[in-house]
């Protein structure tokens, strides 16, 4: 935002400081020609700003006196402008090194005014529209548009964000640049930016056929029925609507459209199979919607080379990706299209990936993919979920050196292994790397492992000297962050010339029941601000020292009792840190709720067992039927007794016509031991404990700055830390709905065709409470600017898909609540 404006000496002593002494005195000419300079400027802050830098280091007097003319000659030309800063700002704009850089700057004014662009997603961008070379080496022309936003950033141009992923552009410095990429007004629609402009359909635009680039992004847009003539359009940003249905018609005459963003429309379901329509596009984001299938006509985009397919949710299988034969990047992170051995097989087909995330949950599938040295060195996130490796654990191949996220829910295993290959070897050593090797894992930023059985110690993000966000919760067996013995196995003994977590900001420990250790000795952490504790009640010593996190300023949190018994082995040490408490309310009935959990969990393995049996007998009496040749009664007779919805399904099904003729005496003895006093509690007790149980503590009402400071502004970690309320409150329903869900799943497989309808509305559910567990499960890293002013929305979807009246309770059989 533009502030007052400057007055003569302040904005002279303000352009000193931007074009820096050197400059100035480089040539006794240069104040005087410098004070003409500033006086162009207009008072405003922004331009003395913008062309102060822009005029740094230049030292010859012929310099200063073309900066004059033109911005004379700017001031002149465009005197009728509603705001004559424009044309002075334009002046830095011209000065801009080359024409790439200039058009990296224009795609920046794409964005709402004032809103936080993310680096990641804006390189991305570049590169794939051709903006930035990266035919040969993606990775290298990364580093090329990071270095252009290091010298945007530099000029004024943008403004560094105190977190180092992302930048604002200034309003006065946005408008600049839609009215340069309007060819000074001359084109108006060239550039069609409409974000957060509250609309609820395509804009009307004049002149379709010549615009270039189309914002749309953060709308109300639900459905999508026109038919636009859009020969030049290349840039297509729909992202962030309420897109429900795009029609048949839309992409049938875009021809040059090279980038179509339509991630986070959370009602979108399909795609038309006109999109293969689009021959020229390169870049296709569906992160963060609801499409169930890619449509037959993706398959002949075959210039396509960017597939976002992250936490889409609905989406099983990409049955044919390898046709895409240029794909370079393609995202499945959170995807619920998981790794199988066909997909392993199709990835491997993909001779230009040089990015991949993914999900999975099979072990022995993981294993297969990270032996693949090709795929482990491209994957840069990996979400593992309900994997069950035991004994053996995971492996992580230390060529996965791209690797950057790793996330670890609701698994069984033991051990996270790296493994080490040698050149003149083929065979992995487990667990074995020296110091040297650390190198491996230096894109590691972010780990989150929640729910893991088995797990003892962390022992291996010794080798992340890199990592930036820590969290681990609801894993009962691990002892110890770091463990001392096995690091100097690891290590062959070098554990002590290693200090870890020399990067570390945030670090969150939540609900580790056997956790006593961090660290065996006192640590730096110079960069950590936010340290978490949560239920950790066998952890009494912290890592920390009078020398730890002295260039930043550390708030710990944790509960009152906590905090109180805090052992400090340095004296001193405790002043050195800001602690902030909070009360932890106790459940009521803790105790009898845990003795009920228990009595249910045991009648819950009984049924199993009945159940079991019961199949076995109606197998074996209709077994016996079969050799007898039993009389059956005629078909009209059976169908008065099963339900009409499933009596076409049920009637070819065997023993189903007994089973419906003749209560079994199982059943009935089932059925009475559960209705049996006291076998299970009252439905009103189950009730009052859970609501007892969704008590949350006390949690602090501010966040914290890249240094640890309260700041109202850090939206990110404000929504971060109402999810992570939300996740206490839903979590345990949600899990339950899906646990249950699943376990109906599994144990009717064998009744698909009598109950095909029931076992659908199962599977909708299911995948519903995964999709919810996800959303609460999300990292503050994973956090979007659009999600802010959406949590409350979520939040209410999830409240009403928990009502006890709605279909989550009827479909899967349960009492209500």
């Amino acid at each position: 935002m533009e502030v007052r404006s400057l007055g003569a000496d302040e904005a002279w002593d303000l352009f000193c400081e931007r074009i820096g002494e050197v400059t100035l005195k480089s040539h006794p000419d240069i104040p005087e020609l410098a004070r003409i300079v500033v006086e162009r400027c207009r008072g405003s802050p922004l331009a003395v700003s913008v062309i102060g830098m822009s005029m740094a280091g230049k030292t010859l007097v012929r310099e200063w006196r073309y900066a004059i003319d033109a911005l004379t000659l700017s001031a002149d030309k465009f005197s009728g402008m509603e705001d004559e800063i424009l044309p002075v700002l334009k002046f830095s704009y011209d000065n801009l090194k080359d024409e790439r850089v200039k058009q990296c700057f224009q795609y920046c004014a794409l964005f709402p005014e004032d809103d936080i662009i993310f680096k990641d997603n804006l390189v991305e961008y570049w590169i794939d529209e051709g903006i930035i070379d990266g035919k040969e080496d993606r990775y290298r022309a990364e580093e090329e548009g990071y270095e252009i936003f290091g010298y945007l950033v530099h000029a004024c141009l943008l403004i560094a964000n105190k977190f180092e992923d992302r930048v604002t552009m200034p309003t006065l410095v946005r408008e600049m640049a839609l009215w340069v990429a309007s060819n000074l007004g001359e084109e108006k629609e060239n550039f069609v930016v409409k974000a957060k402009a509250k609309l609820d359909d395509i804009p009307n635009v004049k002149d379709w056929r010549g615009v270039s680039r189309m914002s749309l992004l953060d709308n109300q847009i639900v459905n999508i029925s026109c038919s636009p003539d859009c020969p030049k359009l290349t840039t297509l940003f729909l992202q962030d609507n309420e897109l429900e249905k795009i029609s048949s018609g839309f992409f049938r005459l875009m021809p040059k459209l090279v980038v179509l963003d339509l991630s986070m429309n959370i009602g979108l379901s399909e795609l038309p199979e006109e999109i293969s329509r689009l021959v020229s596009l390169k870049y296709l984001n569906l992160s963060h919607t609801q499409i169930k299938e890619l449509p037959r006509g993706l398959k002949e985009l075959k210039k396509l080379i960017h597939l976002n397919l992250e936490s889409t949710d609905f989406l099983e299988r990409i049955f044919g990706i390898s046709t895409l034969s240029n794909l370079q990047v393609l995202k499945l992170y959170g995807s619920s299209c998981e790794l199988d051995i066909e997909l392993v097989e199709e990835l491997q087909l993909l001779k230009h990936l040089t990015v991949l995330t993914v999900s999975g949950g099979d072990a022995y599938v993981w294993e297969q993919f990270m032996s693949i040295p090709r795929l482990a060195s491209c994957t840069h996130s990996v979400a593992l979920t309900n994997c069950e490796a035991g004994a053996d654990g995971v492996s992580i191949a230390a060529t996965s050196s791209r690797l950057n996220i790793l996330t670890i829910y609701e698994s069984n295993i033991r051990e996270i292994k790296i493994d080490q290959k040698l050149d003149d070897d083929s065979k992995s050593i487990p667990n074995t790397m020296s110091l040297s090797n650390t190198r491996n894992f230096l894109h590691l930023t972010n780990v989150e492992i929640n729910g893991c059985q088995g797990l003892q110690d962390l022992t291996w993000l010794l080798f992340a000297p890199n990592l930036v966000w820590l969290d681990v919760g609801d894993s009962p067996q691990i002892k110890e962050i770091i463990s001392k013995d096995k690091a100097a196995s690891f290590m062959n003994g070098e554990a002590y010339e290693i200090m870890p977590f020399p990067k570390l900001r945030h670090l969150t420990l939540n609900n580790l029941e056997e956790l006593n250790s961090i660290y065996w000795s006192p640590l730096s952490f110079p960069c950590l601000v936010y340290f978490y504790v949560y239920d950790c009640p066998n952890l009494w010593k912290l890592p920390l020292g009078s020398c730890s996190a002295s260039s930043c300023d550390l708030v710990i949190y944790g509960e009152e009792e906590w905090i109180q018994k805090l052992q400090w082995e340095e004296e001193g040490a405790k002043e050195r840190f800001t602690l902030k408490s909070f009360k932890r309310k106790v459940p009521v009935q803790t105790q009898s709720e845990l003795e009920l959990r228990k009595r249910v969990a045991d009648l819950e393995e009984e049924n199993r067992s009945i159940k079991e049996r019961l199949e076995r007998i109606e197998r074996l009496l209709w077994q016996q039927r079969q050799e007898q040749q039993l009389f059956r009664p005629p078909q009209s007779s059976i169908q008065t007794m099963v339900h009409p919805q499933r009596m076409g399904s049920q009637s070819n099904v065997p023993g189903m016509q007994l089973f419906q003729q003749q209560p079994n005496l199982l059943q009935k003895d089932v059925q009475q031991r559960l209705q049996a006093p006291g076998m299970l509690p009252p439905q009103n007790v189950i009730h009052q404990q859970r609501q007892s149980q969704r008590t949350l503590p006390e949690m602090p009402s501010t966040s914290l700055d890249s240094r640890g400071n309260e700041n109202g502004d850090d939206w990110q970690e404000k929504v971060f830390e109402k999810i992570k309320s939300m996740k206490e409150v839903y979590l345990p329903d949600v899990t339950e709905i899906y646990q249950t869900a699943s376990a109906k799943l599994q144990a009717d497989s064998l009744e698909q065709q009598q109950r095909s309808e029931q076992l659908e509305k199962l599977k909708q559910l299911k995948t519903m409470s995964d999709r919810m567990i996800q959303f609460l499960n999300v990292s503050k890293s994973n956090i979007m600017p659009s999600l802010k002013d959406k949590v409350d929305y979520y939040e209410n979807q999830i409240i009403s898909f928990l009502k006890p009246s709605e279909a989550p309770d009827q479909i899967l059989g349960m009492p209500s609540k």
